[in-house]
This record gives structure tokens, sequence and C-alpha cells, in this order.
């Protein structure tokens, strides 16, 4: 079985990544997909609370002491069909610190792991270590708010990803690579760093290699779900954002999910409870469903003109829901 892998990123934190995760997790499994859902944001892992569960798991951090061969001996089986769950550093600390070896350990039996669907529930932020998990598919998952803060760490996380990409496509111990960290450590006034600038860089050392490593680069196309959402209004940010993309990050995204702001999302928090547990007719619930039917029929294609589709999508869901048709 050949398994859909989906890394959920965000460039900061608060913005629902894991209540997403999770509960996209489950919504997958009631469409009956076999799923698996893994909490990679070491250091700061409450997957297991959106769910339902209780911290009482070996995890991640257990296999790569060696306390268990295989990873698919730490799956959990949930009280949801179809669903499993995989803990992270319940008993160990410092797991985000963890070295080269073993993370690529881990993503090596991560992607062994037999399912429909895995969920990557990683950390917020851009380090190294995340950054790779996220590198694990050219179709990752980020999720933001339209507020300009969190946009603005989205941005940054896609620099530095494309940072890393690039980096990593180099031949070792090369001249290339002593330039691209001399680049890193340009100074504020000597301008700022883009994809382009950095690529033009390497072209004067070796083009072959800078071509290869933008192709590499642009074969990366994320999904970028949109949370928190009051008024899809907001949503009229997206033809400037998909200009930014492309432009100063030579990157093509695509505008993938918008889900309301719901009450229902601080009570299934408070409760310690899945949301369907919550509050199954809740508004974000119904959007976590169409996001996972939308996974099901389109992951793996390109979309065209999503800005467009996504903004006109959510503002006849809104019409819908205001005049009481979409109950």
């Amino acid at each position: 079985m050949t398994s859909t892998i989906i890394p959920i990123a965000s460039g900061k934190g608060g913005v629902g990544k894991s209540f997403l995760a999770a509960n996209l997790a489950i919504a997958l499994a009631k469409l009956g997909k076999q799923v698996i859902v893994a909490d990679l944001d070491f250091g700061g892992s409450n997957l297991h609370t959106c769910l339902g569960l209780n911290n009482i798991y070996p995890g991640i951090g257990d296999f790569l002491r060696a306390r268990y061969p295989k990873l698919k001996d730490l799956l959990v089986t949930t009280d949801d069909q179809n669903l499993k769950f995989l803990a992270g550093d319940v008993r160990s600390p410092f797991l985000a610190n963890m070295h080269h070896a073993q993370k690529m350990r881990l993503i090596f039996n991560l992607k062994q792991l037999e399912c429909e669907y895995l969920l990557l529930d990683l950390g917020s932020g851009s380090a190294y270590n995340t950054l790779d998990y996220f590198g694990m598919t050219q179709l990752g998952m980020l999720v933001t708010t339209t507020e300009h803060t969190s946009i603005m760490n989205m941005l940054t996380f896609l620099k530095l990803f494309a940072f890393r990409v690039i980096e990593r496509s180099l031949p070792k111990n090369t001249f290339l690579e002593e330039k691209l960290r001399k680049s890193y450590n340009l100074s504020v006034k000597e301008g700022i760093l883009t994809v382009r600038n950095l690529l033009d860089e390497l072209a004067e050392i070796d083009k072959d290699v800078a071509e290869q490593a933008e192709q590499k680069w642009t074969s990366f196309r994320p999904r970028i779900v949109f949370n928190k959402c009051k008024d899809p209004n907001e949503l009229n940010l997206l033809p400037k954002l998909e200009k930014i993309l492309q432009h100063n990050l030579l990157l093509r995204a695509d505008f993938f999910g918008y889900l309301q702001g719901d009450p229902a999302v601080y009570i299934s928090f408070q409760q310690r409870k899945a949301l369907y547990k919550v509050n199954p007719t809740a508004e974000i619930s119904k959007d976590i469903y169409l996001l996972a039917d939308r996974i099901t029929r389109l992951w793996k294609k390109p979309l065209r003109n999503s800005s467009s589709l996504l903004l006109n999508n959510a503002k006849n869901m809104f019409e819908q829901r205001r005049s009481g048709l979409g109950n």
C-alpha cells in the first residue's frame, strides 16, 4: 500500500495546526480511509489532546532509543475506526534536538508505515528538522490565519524551506556550500537574500548545479489552508500573496482550504475531546469534512486558479450559512 504523506506545518504557533491535523485525520478515517496521524511536534507534543487521548503511550522517542525496533509496534488503535495514532516524545526530553542519523532513520521508517494517508503534525517554526520532515513530500500542508504576522511567518517558513532544499541539493564539501553559508550571513545593509538572488550567486560558480537546485525547489507545491477566518473577504489578499510567492520565492502554491473560526474549538480543548464528540454539526466540523473530501479528490492534482476558486467557494458557503441554507 502506497501512503499519501501529508506533513502539516505552520510558520508560527497558535494557528490551529495540531487541532486541524487531529480532526482532519478523524474526518479522513470517517470517509473510509486507513489513516495514521503522527505527532512530530517534538518538545510541544499535544496531538493526543486534540484526539481526546491520554498522554500515556510510548512513542517516537522510545523508537529512536531502540526500545522498540519498529514504528508500527507503537501505533495506537483509537476509538475511531480506521484511525491509528503515533505518539511523539512523551518520555523523551530534548527529542527536538535529535541527531541527523536519528532523523533519517525516523523518516525512512515513517515511509514504511502501511496506510492510505499518513498525516504528520510538525513543530511550529523553521528548525532544520521541521523543514526536513516537511520536505518528505512535494505536497505539504501549511496552516495559517489571514493575520499579517501569521502570513509573514508562513512566508519566512517557505523562504527558509527553499534555502534548505537548495542547500541539500548541492554537492557536499564544495566551494558552493561555502558560498551558500556566506550568503546566509549577509547583513541587513547588504540587502535581503531572495531565492532568485541565491540561485544567481550559485550559477556564477556552477550553472548546471544551480539549474538542478532550481528544478528541485520548483518541484515543491505546498497547499495552504487558512484557519480561524471570520469573513471570506479576508481572502482578498490571495492574488497579492500569489504574486509574492511566485516573484520572491519562485514558488507555485495552491490555496486549498478555508476554515471559519468557531467557539466549538475552544470547547473541544476545554473538554479534551475530539471536535465531533463535542459538536459534530459545528461549522468548523463541516469545513474540516469538506477539506478531507477535497484531499481525497484533489490532493495529488495541481489546482488551476486556486486563489479565485477558494475565494468564490468561501463566499458562497458564507452566504449559505448566513441565510440558513448551509445547515
